[in-house]
């Protein structure tokens, strides 16, 4: 058989019977997967309408603190950094969220955020770390989250940095809160 006898008879299965491509395991063979949708969010932190949802995950892990001496002569726990297993929609582990802020995925692509410059909301839920749109930079590797320029925080659970225990004398003691959240990627 020739190359393009081969070609067209693939050109005519793939018209007729679909292309054979791996699909989320909640996705119907030959369908698209369902696009990500956008949470319902305070407006301060709204994605732009130019923006696209690409991939939600859950987080679980800690909020961590370090107590800090203050300007003022006291002391205060301060954010040092996140560390959490990022978990997909099967429930497995699908990446990391650390320093940085950084976001992980398993397949080579990472995303950091610039906290700096991060949009907030309180959380509707009382002691729960405060809800973000975090601009944010891709590393450009191939996967899902190349490309991606926003990350949203969303549904947060816990992470506040506890009310007491961070005075002159404790200075450089470290404190991890546990937390969970969501996290929406936006290209």
């Amino acid at each position: 058989m020739t190359v393009s006898r081969v070609l067209l008879s693939c050109v005519v299965g793939l018209l007729t019977f679909g292309c054979a491509t791996p699909t989320p395991a909640n996705t119907a063979p030959g369908a698209m997967p369902p696009p990500t949708a956008r949470p319902t969010v305070p407006a301060e932190i709204e994605a732009p309408a130019t923006s696209t949802p690409v991939l939600k995950l859950s987080a679980t892990g800690t909020q961590n603190y370090k107590c800090q001496a203050g300007a003022s002569g006291g002391a205060e726990w301060k954010l040092v950094a996140p560390d959490a297993q990022l978990i997909g929609e099967s429930g497995t582990t699908t990446g990391t969220h650390g320093a940085g802020p950084t976001w992980t995925i398993k397949d080579g692509s990472s995303v950091k955020g610039d906290g700096a410059n991060a949009k907030k909301a309180p959380s509707p839920e009382a002691g729960s770390v405060a809800w973000l749109l975090i601009p944010a930079t891709s590393n450009g590797q191939p996967g899902e989250l190349q490309g991606v320029t926003l990350v949203q925080r969303v549904d947060t659970h816990g992470g506040v940095a506890p009310p007491t225990g961070c005075d002159a004398s404790s200075v450089g003691a470290e404190t991890k809160v546990p937390y969970t959240a969501t996290y929406v990627f936006y290209r």
